[in-house]
């Protein structure tokens, strides 16, 4: 019976979760939020963005999360962005588009 959920409750979503959280927070620390109205800092958010959802792609092909593997992945990174210290409203942004994106992978 452990085989049937071992992909449900390893640590993959977790750990890729905390992999993107840093690598957000190396490149776009809490203290830039302030300055997304300027352009500048919406391209290299977006320049951010567009590599982890590579990499969120890549982790999916070889993971092949379900449903509650993807929803750990969503939470956690929603969990540790906010604990990092940026705004809910940017968490909850990103941490949906993270979603919408490993759903269709």
């Amino acid at each position: 019976m452990m085989g049937l959920f071992s992909g449900t409750f390893s640590s993959g979503p977790t750990e890729f979760a905390a992999a993107i959280v840093e690598k957000i927070s190396r490149q776009f620390p809490p203290t830039s939020e302030a300055q997304l109205a300027k352009k500048g800092a919406q391209r290299r958010l977006e320049s951010i963005v567009e590599h982890i959802m590579n990499d969120l792609d890549a982790f999916q092909k070889d993971a092949q999360l379900g449903w509650i593997g993807k929803a750990r992945l969503g939470n956690a990174v929603r969990w540790q962005l906010t604990d990092r210290g940026y705004s809910k409203q940017f968490a909850d942004a990103l941490t949906e588009g993270i979603i919408k994106r490993i759903a269709t992978v």
